[in-house]
């Protein structure tokens, strides 16, 4: 049985179950609207797993906002919402970067040690990508 959660809860699985309750969906239904079976949306809900980054798009659009953006600006944050834009995995970006995906897992998680020379390379990469949507 799942613990009520408080008005205080930010957690993914309590601001999809918020969203899913106001649009008066079923659990079956959200699914289907994610092309997931039930038990898979219902581990999200009750955050026994996190859902795969080439879900978290349209988990973006049903919430109406983007759970996963810190606000800060920062590489970290910046790389890990171009993955989610674009649905790729690490290793996807880090094979069009010409990085490991090691790499993109360390700079997503702040690690101190990473060289600068590669934080230009992600930063050039992400810009040059994102001037040529705006074309």
């Amino acid at each position: 049985m799942q613990k009520r959660a408080s008005q205080n809860d930010k957690s993914l699985g309590v601001e999809l179950k918020r969203r899913r309750l106001a649009l008066e969906w079923t659990q079956t239904d959200t699914a289907k609207h994610f092309g997931v079976i039930k038990d898979t949306y219902q581990n999200w809900e009750w955050n026994h797993i996190t859902p795969d980054i080439k879900r978290r798009k349209v988990i973006v659009e049903f919430l109406e906002f983007n759970y996963w953006d810190d606000e800060s600006n920062s590489l970290a944050n910046r790389v890990l919402l171009f993955r989610i834009e674009n649905e790729l995995y690490r290793i996807e970006l880090g094979k069009l970067i010409g990085v490991s995906d090691s790499t993109i897992e360390r700079v997503e998680k702040r690690h101190p040690h990473i060289s600068s020379k590669i934080k230009v390379a992600i930063e050039q990469f992400i810009l040059k990508f994102d001037a040529k949507k705006v074309f």
